[in-house]
């Protein structure tokens, strides 16, 4: 079964989505990628394109559409259709980016290539509308994605995919327990601003490690100002984007982590239990993970009270933690899961 994978990038260091390809390659697929941005490679000191379509130090063929080297939006479209126009395969798998099925969709239909959908989010979009009509199922990682499906049979819950070789279960190192994190996007969807009004709510010894890219910078600009204006700066750190693979010490150093975006998961939620490190959530998140406290409501004085109840001691043990990531949340289980559908082309 040979399966057409796109994505939005696609390097060495982001483990997540190399990860996700190589369960399906042992699922017995022949996978290639089409990625928005691609590869990059050091030579002789500087930074080099991958001249080749097919970059092998991945172990699977990747098609990039050039973003690495600054391909214009007009550019980067037309080597996409070139690419689907021509390459061969049986099935279409799209990973969080919708609008790839807004360009490519026309040719599907005609084609008749059954196409998937993995989308963890709640927005709407003209892609996400278009593959409604016309796409074969939306795979998601919980019930409050895509909240505007809910009755329809095209969307199937899977939950999230947590590879456990990668992530086999760690002890938590954390000296600290008032020391909180945060990892993820830093958007306007994860409700930052909550975590950090509750910090103010708490004792001066808590402070606040934030990793993840700055996805909205104008956002970020106004979590910096707020930091300001409540008088956290020597509480709060903004530590940027760090490697999946140091992400383990980094959970395992903590004891929670909070994350209170509405009406999805992160994955960085599932990562870090499986390092003894609790997530603070939402309820309804708490619920779709399968922990069994969170805040009593998304206000800050309710994370603030959680976080003094169960800063020294999660609710639940590390070796608990571990058990609901590997039963409901495997990337193993996941890609066989998915495998029911996709195999069959329904």
């Amino acid at each position: 079964m040979r399966l057409l994978f796109i994505t939005q990038k696609l390097h060495q260091q982001d483990a997540f989505t190399v990860l996700w390809i190589r369960a399906f390659i042992a699922q017995g697929y022949e996978v290639e990628v089409v990625c928005l941005e691609g590869q990059k490679r050091v030579e002789s000191g500087k930074w080099k394109v991958e001249s080749s379509n097919v970059d092998i130090s991945l172990g699977f063929p990747v098609h990039s559409l050039g973003k690495e080297h600054g391909a214009s939006r007009l550019r980067s479209v037309l080597r996409f259709e070139k690419l689907i126009l021509s390459l061969q395969y049986d099935r279409v798998f799209i990973h969080m980016v919708p609008v790839w099925y807004a360009l490519g969709g026309w040719w599907w239909l005609l084609a008749r290539k059954p196409v998937y959908l993995w989308y963890t989010h709640y927005r709407m979009q003209l892609g996400v509308r278009l593959f409604g009509l016309f796409g074969k199922r939306f795979f998601c990682a919980t019930a409050q994605s895509l909240p505007q499906f809910s009755r329809s049979e095209k969307k199937v819950v899977v939950g999230h995919g947590i590879d456990l070789e990668m992530w086999p279960r760690r002890e938590n190192s954390a000296s600290d327990p008032h020391r909180l994190l945060v990892v993820h996007r830093l958007s306007r969807s994860k409700r930052l601003e909550l975590i950090l009004r509750a910090l103010v709510l708490l004792d001066p010894a808590y402070t606040l490690d934030i990793f993840g890219i700055e996805a909205e910078p104008e956002y970020v600009l106004e979590l910096k100002n707020l930091v300001k204006e409540l008088h956290l700066a020597s509480r709060v750190k903004f530590l940027g984007t760090t490697p999946m693979q140091s992400l383990p010490e980094i959970y395992a150093q903590h004891t929670l982590i909070l994350n209170m975006a509405s009406e999805t998961i992160d994955k960085t939620m599932l990562e870090a239990m499986t390092c003894g490190c609790y997530p603070v959530t939402t309820k309804a998140n708490a619920t779709a993970i399968g922990i069994p406290s969170a805040p009593e409501s998304d206000t800050p004085s309710a994370i603030a009270e959680f976080v003094r109840q169960f800063a020294v001691r999660a609710p639940i043990s590390g070796e608990e933690m571990y058990r609901i990531v590997e039963r409901s949340h495997s990337l193993e289980r996941l890609i066989v899961k998915m495998d029911s559908y996709i195999r069959a082309g329904v």
